[in-house]
């Protein structure tokens, strides 16, 4: 072999190793080039993912801001204002504006007592009205709205074709849903309150048409009743008669006593009852206590005593008719629950309160009784042997009368020992009493002038023949006009006095008869004569023009008061 051989062979060799060099460096770059493109296809990949998540995170932000911000703003609108068909649409179109929402539909059931025009709000879809389960159909939402536990409508959102957790946009949507389901509530509750209201003031208003209407139809006849009695006893009476007589006077007077103690009661109950202070003598309210007790304890064979401290006044100013009723009620008490003994009044005075006590020595009161003495239409039979008649008003009245007056009463008794009743009624001390108060009778000759002309207007027969007697005892001869329409024609006539008016009549009232009487420029004093003792009738009549009021039964003293106060030269 020549070394020209010898050196081909070496550069053939090393040619070799140098071409399979070069292919396992080619394989090795296509290797490299390989895992090189693999590894960019990854980073696109993941850039892409990392790119998509974050857009749906700015999405999912951007929603939330967008329903947090609707609730704010929907939630302060429900409170400030009535649900109503233009807060209703606008909360729909809200919805819409969310970036995952496209349509929102409201329905509400038309028997919602709402007030609103429509019953449904936004793009109309079909619903499930039985549903009462949130639930997905395809892209759209569809929320009941419950309200204890009634389904009242529904709510129902189409979501954009997003590939958002549904969960997540259910947790805001069942927000505002709740929201909604509130504010219905809300609105519910007001609506009744409003309707409560409203029965409520009907129901005041017939309370106190039928208050008046009583008090019409029971004092009109207790007028007459009183009335003529009052006359009877000023007539020359044989002792027979005269026994008789006293008889229906008291009988009269328990039974006002009666009268006053339900409409009363009904009064206090409606928040309709007001105390109408005057000055007056003790010593008119002892007469009347004596006048009334003195032949009914004879009756029973019981002393009835009133003792008089020396420290009470000689006159007070306070409601003279309610604390005569306190007493009546407690004496009358007393002497009905009296077999034997004595019956007793005390009256004392200290710090401006009447002190006062009642003391029998009847058949006690049981311990057990003494608790419920005081509550309405309760009789306690103090006898097993008896039974008493009586409405269980009158120491549940006097309770609450002595309540509104600023006193106090309480009680303590034994059983076939007697009973003691002690309270306390707060009074104006009255220094000086005016002449007229005191006996106006005596006044007349000197404080009224001689021809003195009254009008007497009233539509029952039976009031205009006692207010005549009466009148007749004061050399008085009236006028009569049988309702408001002939007084108004009398008084354009002739030049009254006084007029006494009849506020309940056909034809014309006595409030419209006193307001055209004032119309016509007449001035002269119209004196209400009234069954009804309630304040709104009171001020009906001031504010038609009337000068003062006379409630029936009116006595023969009453009258000679209202000429004296109000005719006097």
């Amino acid at each position: 072999m020549t070394d020209q051989d010898v050196d081909l062979k070496l550069i053939q060799r090393k040619l070799a190793r140098e071409m399979a060099s070069r292919k396992q460096a080619e394989s090795l770059l296509e290797q490299k080039s390989l895992e090189l493109f693999e590894t960019n296809q990854k980073l696109e990949l993941a850039v892409a993912q990392l790119e998509k998540s974050s857009a749906q995170d700015i999405l999912k932000l951007e929603f939330q801001q967008q329903i947090d911000a609707l609730l704010i703003y929907f939630g302060r609108a429900f409170l400030d204002h009535h649900l109503d068909d233009v807060l209703l649409s606008q909360l729909v179109g809200k919805v819409c504006e969310s970036s995952l929402i496209k349509t929102c539909y409201l329905q509400l059931n038309a028997t919602l007592n709402l007030g609103l025009k429509q019953p449904f709000y936004g793009h109309q879809t079909q619903i499930n009205p039985d549903s009462f389960k949130l639930q997905w159909r395809g892209s759209q939402l569809d929320i009941p709205l419950i309200v204890n536990r009634e389904k009242i409508g529904q709510l129902s959102i189409g979501v954009q074709d997003t590939e958002q957790d549904h969960q997540f946009i259910e947790q805001p949507l069942r927000l505002i849903a709740d929201l909604l389901c509130r504010a219905v509530n809300r609105q519910q509750i007001i609506y009744r309150n409003i309707e409560s209201r409203k029965k409520a003031e009907q129901s005041e208003r017939a309370t106190r048409d039928f208050l008046a209407m009583i008090n019409h139809e029971l004092r009109t006849p207790l007028n007459g009743l009183l009335g003529s009695s009052e006359l009877l006893q000023g007539t020359e009476l044989d002792d027979h008669q005269q026994d008789l007589v006293e008889n229906l006077s008291q009988s009269g007077e328990f039974l006002r006593v009666i009268i006053n103690d339900l409409l009363d009661y009904s009064k206090i109950n409606a928040d309709m009852f007001t105390l109408l202070p005057r000055k007056f003598e003790i010593r008119s309210l002892l007469k009347t206590l004596s006048s009334i007790f003195n032949s009914k304890a004879q009756e029973r064979a019981l002393s009835f005593h009133i003792n008089l401290a020396d420290d009470v006044p000689c006159a007070v100013e306070g409601d003279m008719e309610r604390i005569t009723q306190i007493f009546v009620n407690l004496i009358g008490n007393a002497v009905k629950f009296t077999d034997q003994g004595s019956v007793t009044l005390n009256l004392g005075w200290n710090n401006g309160q009447l002190q006062f006590q009642v003391i029998d020595t009847g058949i006690g009161i049981s311990p057990k009784a003494q608790k419920k003495l005081f509550q309405p239409f309760t009789q306690v039979d103090r006898s097993s042997k008896r039974s008493f008649e009586g409405t269980g008003l009158g120491l549940a009245i006097c309770n609450q009368l002595i309540q509104l007056m600023g006193g106090s009463i309480s009680l303590q008794s034994t059983l076939n020992v007697g009973t003691t009743f002690t309270g306390q009624i707060p009074l104006r001390k009255v220094d000086h009493l005016p002449s007229a108060a005191k006996d106006p009778a005596k006044q007349l000759t000197k404080l009224l002038p001689q021809d003195l002309s009254v009008l007497v207007v009233d539509d029952i027969r039976m009031n205009q023949i006692i207010i005549k007697e009466m009148l007749a005892k004061l050399n008085i001869v009236p006028d009569i006009a049988n309702n408001g329409l002939e007084a108004v024609t009398a008084t354009s006539n002739k030049s009254y006095s006084m007029i006494l008016m009849d506020c309940r009549m056909p034809t014309m009232d006595g409030f419209e008869a006193t307001q055209k009487i004032r119309d016509l420029g007449m001035n002269m004093p119209i004196i209400a004569l009234t069954a009804s003792t309630t304040l709104s009738e009171r001020e009906m009549c001031f504010n038609c023009g009337m000068d003062d009021v006379l409630t029936k039964p009116y006595r023969s003293a009453d009258i000679q008061n209202m000429l004296v106060k109000w005719c006097k030269n």
